[in-house]
């Protein structure tokens, strides 16, 4: 194959261009024109396939007959693993090719991998899988679970006088920063009913970049979007609840336990280099900052109401304290914490070394003692706790636990080397309408749902 009937898209940061294979159907300038319409925030260049030897690709978009594209090289996305045309110089890339059915697949996909390209050369920003926009001057951060209508919201707001950072895709520095790559919402069909996105009803509107039978990606031209490479720093966090219409439960933008605020930032990291220890204190000291509420709402009117009435406040005394977690209310069950120390975090060391001194190891403790292992982040507040690896650390896996009030306290007594028998007899003194049986066995799941992490070692204490 001839590298002149190639193309290739050059974009800003990523070491190898995106290579445009010839079309079976409609063409490379036909393909081209699509995706510097998705894409078309990130500054790029266009030129022929550089000779052999030159320039090798990052990534190859291969059209087929049938209309589907083979994107070769996004190792991440890879679902078939045969190697393109391993006699082909032009071609040469890992073995690896995601099938996408569409050119609006092909956009999306397209889209994480390059956001994954650039991360893996910039490693001061996480890839964080949230949206954000920005009104009144205040940069709000956007998550919520599969299907909580993040980007319907982004489309509505959008065309409703915000401008937008971006959908779907963001970095976030250690900073609490946001770093925009300017992609436009993707919108799942059929719209939902607001009248607010009728500019995006019918084929030949102007804010479509593309769409299939099940997604309508829209053209960021077209909308508000701020430039690829802004830097803002986040001043909200609202986390989506879409309700049923039949739903009871009531709307608003409400407080929620900084454990849930936590559990629901931290999901949206995406952390395929492990970095879960940077993310666990970007989080933590994002959420000290600025404030975070849950968006439960039913339309799309409705959510953009209730955010245009917030950000027309002062933020800045919006300091009402999240509701009591189901931990703190359980004072008297299992699951609540030792009594604190003067501290308010740590369990009485004195408590454990009394039971040493004392003798009270019960006879059939094990012989197998854990402690900490060495690199572990740990934060806490009233409602629990979450671990996660240090980046720096040997090892690192990505992951970040989240502990409840029992956990946060065994996680801190195994500051010292303790066995499973030696930690159920402690908690069971101070819990004893537990039951020594059930902490033991609770004891004993936890070490070893910690240690399969990584966050516990086996010790020596001879």
């Amino acid at each position: 194959m001839s590298p002149a009937a190639c193309r290739d898209i050059h974009f800003q940061g990523i070491a190898g261009p995106v290579r445009l294979l010839p079309g079976a159907v409609d063409g490379t300038d036909a393909l081209l024109d699509a995706l510097r319409r998705v894409l078309g925030c990130w500054p790029h260049h266009i030129s022929p396939s550089a000779p052999e030897g030159e320039t090798p690709p990052g990534f190859l978009v291969e059209p087929l007959a049938d209309g589907a594209f083979r994107l070769h090289g996004a190792s991440p996305e890879a679902t078939d693993f045969t190697p393109f045309h391993p006699q082909d110089a032009v071609a040469r890339l890992r073995p690896g090719y995601s099938l996408e059915p569409s050119l609006t697949c092909l956009a999306c996909t397209l889209a994480v991998e390059l956001v994954a390209a650039y991360e893996a050369r910039h490693t001061d920003q996480m890839g964080i899988h949230a949206a954000a926009a920005v009104r009144n001057g205040r940069a709000v951060l956007f998550c919520g679970t599969h299907k909580a209508g993040k980007s319907a919201l982004m489309a509505r707001l959008l065309l409703g006088g915000w401008q937008g950072l971006g959908d779907d895709m963001l970095a976030l520095s250690p900073a609490g920063e946001l770093f925009s790559y300017g992609f436009a919402p993707r919108l799942r069909l059929p719209l939902p009913d607001c009248g607010r996105l009728a500019p995006l009803r019918g084929p030949d509107s102007p804010y479509i970049a593309c769409q299939d039978d099940y997604y309508l990606c829209c053209d960021p031209a077209q909308l508000p979007m701020l430039a690829w490479g802004t830097l803002l720093p986040v001043d909200a966090v609202v986390i989506l609840d879409r309700l049923e219409t039949s739903s009871a439960l009531p709307c608003g933008l409400l407080p929620q336990s900084r454990q849930d605020d936590m559990r629901d930032v931290l999901l949206r990291f995406l952390l395929r280099d492990g970095r879960a220890g940077l993310a666990l204190r970007t989080a933590c000291d994002l959420l000290q900052r600025v404030p975070c509420r849950l968006l439960r709402y039913r339309t799309l009117d409705e959510a953009a109401g209730l955010l245009d009435d917030w950000l027309a406040a002062d933020l800045s005394s919006d300091a009402s304290p999240p509701p009591p977690s189901a931990q703190d209310t359980a004072a008297a069950s299992f699951h609540a914490p030792p009594p604190p120390s003067k501290d308010g975090l740590r369990p009485p060391r004195a408590f454990r070394r009394r039971h040493a001194r004392g003798g009270h190891t019960p006879p059939d403790a094990l012989p197998t003692s854990w402690r900490q292992r060495p690199g572990v982040i740990f934060r806490q507040d009233d409602g629990g706790g979450f671990l996660a690896r240090d980046e720096e650390a040997a090892g690192r896996d990505g992951r970040v636990f989240r502990l409840n009030g029992m956990g946060c306290a065994l996680w801190q007594l195994w500051e010292e080397p303790g066995s499973d028998a030696e930690l159920a007899a402690l908690l069971a003194e101070a819990f004893p309408q537990a039951g020594l049986s059930r902490i033991r066995r609770d004891v004993t799941a936890l070490r070893q749902r910690l240690c399969a992490a990584g966050f516990l070692e086996q010790a020596d204490v001879n």
